[in-house]
């Protein structure tokens, strides 16, 4: 039997929508078993690796081999398996006791092909939408782009290329607008699942613990095994910051050099180069001018979020 054949859950998310908080809390438990490979979006077979930019080249490796010999296999954060026998290894080391076992990919909620892969492999499967507020999502992807060297434009600027950019898509452009587009994903999963396997959860709702326990329940797990610790958690992997030379990070990402440094920075340093490098004091917030502009591009969105699917931010 394929260990891929045990999947019973993924967790579909927003980008910059919390996934990070939600997989590093059921990966605490005994029950739960995720692929240590957070995102491995496999299932996003529309995702073209041969057009990413040189900026995602720069800050994603595509090469997992070094990675797959590793044992126990250390979580990492993202990856793009395209093969079903690396995309198996993920899941070898599942314990026979785990429940759950599933993974976590952002590019499966924006995927096209993603719902009807996932259902066609595993049509059991629960879902676990995760949104933001379109807004809040759209600002704080901008200032991830600023700080890995995607962009340094200001925020208007910045998505009007991006609505603009000639070759669209997961990799190849930032999707700033498109990924906050949440009414038509979520009407691909309601295709291909019933409404009993699909639940949706916004970012908010992280800080509730009485809503993480009606997750709990709903995935089926035994309360008394949660994570003591289930407050609000926003200082996870995906910490905000800005680089203290953002010309210069701009150019070594445009030029593939931040890739080359890094490969050559042993890494019992590159943590505190890191946290030196990336300042997140005193970051900038959006401006009123900023949030009309991304009010009125969401506004028929919004409406139609809570009309059609009862959802409101």
């Amino acid at each position: 039997m394929s260990s891929t054949s045990r999947i019973n859950f993924f967790i579909v998310g927003a980008a910059k929508g919390g996934t990070t908080t939600v997989f590093e809390r059921l990966n605490n438990r005994s029950d739960v078993y995720l692929s240590p490979l957070k995102e491995p979006n496999f299932y996003s077979d529309d995702i073209d690796i041969s057009k990413f930019s040189t900026e995602f080249l720069t800050n994603t490796r595509l090469d997992l081999s070094d990675y797959l010999n590793q044992s126990p296999l250390p979580v990492r954060q993202i990856g793009f398996v395209r093969s079903a026998e690396e995309y198996s290894q993920l899941f070898d080391p599942a314990p026979s006791e785990a429940e759950l076992i599933g993974e976590c990919s952002t590019s499966y909620l924006w995927s096209k092909s993603a719902p009807a892969n996932i259902a066609k492999a595993h049509p059991k499967a629960r879902i676990l939408i995760m949104l933001r507020d379109p807004i809040s999502r759209l600002y704080s992807h901008y200032m991830m782009a600023r700080k890995y060297g995607f962009t340094y434009l200001p925020l208007i600027e910045a998505v009007q290329n991006d609505m603009n950019h000639r070759q669209k898509g997961w990799g190849s452009s930032e999707l700033f607008v498109e990924l906050g587009m949440y009414s038509d994903q979520i009407d691909r999963y309601k295709v291909h699942f019933t409404e009993s396997q699909i639940k949706i959860m916004l970012t908010s709702d992280l800080r509730n613990p009485k809503c993480w326990s009606e997750l709990i329940s709903w995935l089926g797990l035994s309360k008394d095994n949660a994570p003591r610790d289930i407050k609000d958690k926003t200082q996870d992997a995906n910490t905000a910051g800005l680089p203290r030379f953002e010309s210069l990070n701009r150019i070594l990402t445009k030029g593939g050099l931040k890739q080359k440094l890094g490969n050559l920075i042993p890494s019992f340093i590159k943590k505190p180069i890191f946290r030196w490098y990336y300042d997140s004091s005193n970051l900038p917030k959006m401006t009123e001018e900023e949030r009309s502009f991304l009010k009125e591009i969401y506004s028929e969105e919004l409406k139609t979020l809570k009309s059609k699917h009862g959802i409101s931010f």
